[in-house]
C-alpha cells in the first residue's frame, strides 16, 4: 500500500469519512445534516484533518488540533485516528501518524498529545509517543 495519498479532507469525503469514524465510535447521524456539519467544521481554523486515499477510496482519517498556548507555545492534539478494518495491519496507521506529526512540526508545535485506549499503547509507542499522565473525559 505504498500508493496511499494523504491530503486534507474535503466536503466530498464525508460520505466515506462518516462510516469510517463509525468504526471508532458509533453515533446516530440520522438527525445530522452533512452540509451543516461541514460548514461548522471548516470554520474551525485550529483543526487540520487529513484522509488517506487508496484506489480513489478513503481508507484512513485523522486530525491534529493546533492550540496557541497562553505562554506563547503551540501544542498539537491528535484525534480521531482510524484506518478501515479491511486494510489494517499494513502500516497505514503509522503513515497517518507521521503525516499528522509533520503537520504539527510545520506549525511549530513544541509537543503533540493524544489519548488512546490501553490496547493501542504499543502502537503509539512504536511511533515515539510515551505514556504521560492520565486522560479523563466528561461526555456531555
Amino acid at each position: 500500500m505504498d500508493n496511499i495519498i494523504f491530503r486534507p479532507v474535503k466536503r466530498k469525503d464525508l460520505d466515506e469519512v462518516f462510516p469510517l469514524l463509525q468504526q471508532l465510535t458509533v453515533i446516530s447521524y440520522s438527525s445530522r445534516d452533512k452540509d451543516d456539519c461541514w460548514n461548522r467544521f471548516i470554520t474551525n481554523n485550529s483543526s487540520n484533518s487529513i484522509v488517506g486515499v487508496y484506489n480513489d477510496k478513503v481508507i484512513a482519517y485523522g486530525s491534529i488540533v493546533i492550540e496557541n498556548k497562553i505562554r506563547g507555545g503551540i501544542a498539537g492534539y491528535i484525534e480521531d485516528i482510524v484506518v478501515d478494518k479491511s486494510v489494517r495491519g499494513k502500516n497505514i496507521g503509522i503513515k497517518l501518524i507521521k503525516e499528522l506529526v509533520k503537520i504539527g512540526s510545520n506549525n511549530n508545535c513544541y509537543r503533540i498529545t493524544l489519548t488512546c485506549k490501553q490496547n493501542l499503547i504499543n502502537f503509539y509507542q512504536k511511533n515515539n509517543f510515551k505514556v504521560d499522565n492520565i486522560a479523563m473525559k466528561l461526555h456531555l
